[in-house]
């Protein structure tokens, strides 16, 4: 019979931890495109707060959208603006330029994915960003000129979880 040390169950633990976190990624990614509606209006409403202030609109940009959905499946597992493996969000956008990570989330009981549905998760996760000083700071900073808005859509033991991620840079 075969020993095993305090360093090998921290190992092997550590493998089943890191293994357990990337099949849990994986099955929120199956979700991530059934939410354009919520996407689509948190484009729109942080536009419009925007222009209230009387900034530019913020264009949508393919490389912070796809670090969106990477923290938009990451946050819908783990809620923290710290990622899996350390480091924040906002480092996943080069160094060189201005950069910030907005994340919401609301859970239903019963979801279905409509159009409604969505409206309504973007409606209630916007107002909860504009409560916020901080993310409300994010959506009217002038030097942004760029935006990445992905969502994901998870089952949990307390219902359906939207998650949100908002990737600012110039």
């Amino acid at each position: 019979m075969k020993k095993f040390g305090l360093s090998s169950l921290i190992k092997s633990l550590s493998v089943l931890s890191i293994s357990i976190f990337f099949i849990a990624v994986a099955s929120v990614s199956a979700f991530a495109s059934d939410a354009n509606t919520v996407d689509s209006k948190m484009l729109e409403s942080i536009n419009s707060l925007r222009a209230q202030n009387g900034l530019p609109a913020l264009s949508v940009d393919s490389s912070l959208v796809a670090i969106a959905e990477t923290r938009s499946d990451e946050a819908a597992v783990l809620w923290s603006h710290t990622r899996p493996g350390g480091g924040s969000g906002a480092d996943m956008i080069s160094h060189n330029k201005w950069r910030g990570e907005n994340l919401s989330y609301v859970t239903y009981s019963n979801y279905s994915g409509s159009d409604s549905e969505q409206a309504s998760a973007a409606d209630l996760m916007f107002r909860s960003l504009c409560n916020s000083p901080t993310h409300y700071d994010n959506m009217v900073f002038s030097s942004y000129t760029k935006i990445g808005i992905a969502t994901s859509v998870t089952e949990t033991g307390n219902g359906t979880k939207v998650t949100t991620a908002y990737m600012f840079s110039n």
